[in-house]
């Protein structure tokens, strides 16, 4: 028996205005996140946008990593009865 489901696969692209978007790949019209750098920014390092997008999610992601992290431990510690 085979699965004949794909895995979608989350992709950074650089949209026609020049925005940054995160999506699935089995979605492209529904970005996840999309990040405007400004022109400011742009004019400073435009070769340099999909890194800093991409340092952007990865930080984020790290963060949200941590959060789940915390609110696990918060749990066990109230579920273990312990006062501090």
């Amino acid at each position: 028996m085979s699965d004949n489901t794909s895995e979608a696969r989350i992709e950074l692209v650089q949209l026609a205005n020049g925005d940054i978007a995160l999506r699935r790949s089995d979605n492209p019209e529904q970005p996840l996140v999309v990040i405007t750098i400004s022109d400011q920014v742009d004019d400073l390092m435009p070769m340099d946008k999909i890194d800093i997008a991409e340092s952007m999610v990865e930080a984020g992601i790290e963060r949200y990593r941590d959060i789940q992290v915390e609110r696990v431990e918060e749990s066990q510690t109230v579920n273990s009865g312990m006062l501090h």
